[in-house]
């Protein structure tokens, strides 16, 4: 057995807003790895940098460390920077990148190709081409802690060249494979706590195919223009928490993806606040099925969409049992999207189907537009309203959708064609109160 491996099978995760627990704490350190590397003016990759990575000493102190304990990156006087290609994780080691401490990628694509020698990475589309800043493939109980910084570089030249990665990416309409700052694949029990990412070649934390999640704590702030920097996408993964983080970048804050390799499963998204970005969504790929996902405690202020569910015939899938609850959205131009046309010309036969989405003490600082939709009149958007307030009117987009309002007031009652509204309004809850939702975001 892979070392630092759980029984999965006994493990009970959490499956409700209340019960997520306390935040992580960090494990003790087997060994700690003193910073090369100092920064002058917010830049540490000079020629010479790029020649002597730090990548050697941090993995092999990964490599020596026994499960259950950290391997600790710490300053060394005014070095207080490391500049590394590729890490890769190690089941039971968690890598503690201490307060202070600023962890930067290499600006070579060559030292994230993922098949070494291949020159993909940069060039290729697959994403599947370029390995993350830290890496793991099948490990249990491992990521990463601490108060320090992760920075992809993404708005520096990469080497070689005069264009930066979100450059690069721009011109490859978001097709581009990129580094990603955490690329977790597959195993068990992945924590990320207590850091700041930055800059992000492309998007910052993917959880694809893990089992038993925690993103605790952290900061995500990404220049708002960079495209394709999605602060946390959990893809096909389940049993998973991402709670009291502030995420603030270029493309969706949080994205949850279903298109493998299993249903996506209980996940709790609790008490975070969103900067700019394009909001809570889920999709665009639903394919393989995402259910029984609880979001409470949400600030939205200023993204582009607030709460979103995206999807087409080229990807869909059942979409079933997701709960928004106690939601303040401010400068929000688009609050409420559920698009199962997506992407204007798709084809397939994988119809996306909305069923069972719940708004409860959803309050909306404005107006702005709104699409509720459901595909057909067989597959219709299945939504219910409760405690929905708006400040302003918006304009509302509907059409083959079965929407349930109250038992608290709803301000908007949509019509379209095929829209069935049912009233059950009995209550008088005031709107939620949003005046200490918001936080900054630096």
């Amino acid at each position: 057995m892979d070392a630092g491996a759980i029984d999965v099978v006994a493990k009970v995760y959490p499956t409700s807003c209340e019960d997520i627990g306390a935040a992580p704490v960090i494990p003790p350190a087997c060994t700690t790895v003193m910073a090369t590397k100092t920064v002058v003016a917010g830049d540490v990759t000079t020629e010479a940098d790029e020649a002597a990575l730090d990548t050697p000493a941090i993995q092999a102190a990964i490599d020596a460390c026994p499960a259950g304990q950290s391997v600790k990156l710490v300053a060394d006087g005014e070095k207080n920077a490391f500049l590394v290609g590729s890490l890769q994780l190690k089941s039971g080691v968690m890598v503690w990148i201490d307060s202070g401490v600023t962890v930067y990628a290499s600006r070579n694509p060559r030292n994230f190709d993922a098949k070494a020698g291949s020159g993909l990475c940069g060039t290729a589309t697959s994403n599947s081409a370029c390995s993350g800043v830290f890496t793991s493939t099948g490990k249990n109980a491992t990521g990463l802690m601490g108060g320090g910084t992760v920075d992809g570089q993404g708005g520096k030249p990469v080497l070689g060249g005069t264009s930066t990665w979100w450059q690069l990416n721009a011109a490859a309409d978001g097709g581009l494979a990129a580094p990603r700052l955490v690329s977790a694949n597959m195993g068990n029990d992945l924590t990320i706590a207590g850091l700041r990412f930055q800059n992000s070649g492309k998007f910052h934390i993917v959880p694809s195919g893990v089992r038993g999640f925690v993103v605790w704590g952290i900061t995500i702030i990404t220049d708002p223009s960079s495209p394709n920097t999605d602060g946390v996408d959990p893809d096909g993964s389940s049993d998973g928490v991402i709670a009291y983080c502030t995420i603030s970048t270029g493309d969706d804050n949080i994205a949850i993806k279903g298109d493998g390799p299993m249903v996506v499963d209980n996940l709790i998204i609790a008490h975070n606040h969103f900067g700019k970005g394009h909001g809570m969504s889920i999709g665009s790929e639903t394919n393989v099925g995402v259910r029984d996902v609880k979001v409470c405690d949400l600030s939205l202020d200023g993204t582009k969409y607030g709460i979103r569910i995206k999807s087409d015939v080229s990807r869909g899938g059942l979409v079933k049992g997701i709960s928004y609850t106690d939601v303040c959205m401010r400068s929000v131009s688009q609050p409420l999207v559920f698009n199962p046309f997506y992407t204007s010309g798709a084809t397939g036969n994988s119809i996306p189907d909305f069923q069972d989405i719940r708004l409860t003490n959803v309050h909306v600082l404005g107006g702005g537009s709104l699409r509720l939709s459901g595909y057909d009149a067989g597959h219709p958007l299945t939504l219910t309203m409760d405690n929905v307030v708006f400040d302003s009117q918006p304009i509302i987009t509907a059409s083959d959708a079965v929407i349930g309002l109250g038992p608290n007031p709803v301000s908007i009652s949509p019509t379209g064609t095929g829209v069935t509204v049912n009233q059950n309004v009995t209550g008088a809850s005031p709107p939620r109160d949003c005046s200490s939702a918001w936080v900054p975001f630096i």
